[in-house]
């Protein structure tokens, strides 16, 4: 296992060119059976093959970690149209992805707490229980209270600078003359604050005071054993998002709990006028009881007034069904989701987003 995360340009642009390269060598061998095969063989040999990419693509996500996993985590979110086995496969991510080695996690606790894990906790579970793209999870316990310490992995900072880097120069190529340096500065801006766990010690604190919904359960933060790098809380036990699925719910159990997961966005929204900005599924934990578990306050965005103000009338204007498009349109505007200048893009965007959201609030 590697001590750490490859950080620079030359480094990363070999784990991605390595692997790029066994996907190409995987889809050459599949081309030459299935042009063999009878029909049934060939897409047996198709989903073989896609299986045996998606583990590729797994492993290269795990060397790489960082801003890699968040991309691949948009488009399995984002692209239900890819093959099962990468949607499947690029979905572990949220919580599995491969951890760094022992020595390197009792290294960073010493260097971040001041003493090794035995010295620090009572307990302390040196394989870790969850792993993402900035940092993995272990059990620990002290004084008879379990506990959640999240560890970063070394080098996260520099492989954000890495990868921005060449996101911006792709992202400048397909923008063709436009200026997107706003896009840039945001995305940075929040990767940066998701790195710094004294931030996200603050938002769950803020959270665990004012998110006040019954069965809504936030992490109590543990300021004493916790740095800029290392953030310690209670431990939130129950499922992750892939088992709870798999156990089989009742589509009652299913109906409660996205509800409750309504009631926090719009909550948070409305009345907080702070939102936890990364829902991806690896940030609810199912529990006992109903109950539902938020983890990871990295990524939160403040809302303003007048943001709150126009999307709260776009709302109204959707709910009542005025089949008035140019005023959809023109808080869609004002909200900055679209661009006022391209014709072609406005169309586009009443095409894929207003027309699918007219038939839904009819429903």
């Amino acid at each position: 296992m590697a001590n750490s995360i490859p950080t620079g340009k030359l480094s990363r642009g070999a784990v991605v060119g390595k692997t790029l390269l066994k996907i190409g060598v995987k889809q050459t061998s599949s081309f030459v059976k299935r042009s063999l095969g009878s029909s049934s063989k060939k897409e047996y040999l198709k989903e073989q093959t896609d299986k045996e990419i998606a583990d590729i693509i797994f492993d290269s996500l795990g060397e790489l970690k960082g801003v890699s996993v968040k991309i691949a985590q948009q488009i399995a979110l984002s692209m239900p149209f890819l093959p099962p086995a990468y949607i499947e496969k690029i979905s572990q991510s949220f919580h599995s992805i491969p951890p760094i080695n022992k020595a390197l996690v009792r290294k960073i606790i010493k260097s971040q707490l001041g003493g090794y894990p035995s010295d620090i906790f009572d307990t302390f579970e040196m394989n870790a229980f969850a792993g993402a793209s900035l940092g993995q999870v272990h059990r620990a316990s002290l004084d008879n209270t379990p506990l959640a310490v999240k560890v970063q992995y070394t080098g996260i900072k520099r492989s954000i600078e890495t990868d921005m880097s060449l996101i911006q120069f792709s992202i400048k190529r397909f923008a063709k003359g436009k200026d997107v340096s706003h896009i840039i500065t945001e995305i940075t801006d929040r990767l940066y604050e998701e790195i710094d766990y004294e931030k996200e010690a603050k938002n769950c604190d803020f959270f665990h005071a004012n998110l006040n919904i019954k069965k809504i359960v936030i992490p109590k933060v543990y300021h004493n054993l916790s740095t800029r790098s290392v953030i310690t809380t209670s431990m939130i036990d129950g499922q992750n998002w892939d088992k709870y699925l798999a156990s089989n719910p009742s589509q009652k159990e299913k109906n409660d709990y996205a509800q409750l997961i309504f009631d926090s966005f719009f909550h948070s929204l409305y009345i907080l006028k702070k939102i936890h900005a990364d829902p991806n599924p690896g940030n609810f934990i199912f529990m006992e009881d109903g109950q539902l578990g938020l983890i990871d306050f990295g990524c939160i965005k403040e809302i303003s007034d007048e943001f709150l103000d126009a999307y709260n009338r776009l709302h109204l204007t959707l709910l009542e069904d005025k089949q008035d498009d140019k005023e959809t349109i023109a808080h869609y505007l004002k909200l900055g989701m679209i661009d006022e200048d391209s014709e072609e893009n406005m169309q586009h965007f009443y095409q894929e987003v207003i027309k699918p959201l007219d038939t839904l609030y009819a429903e």
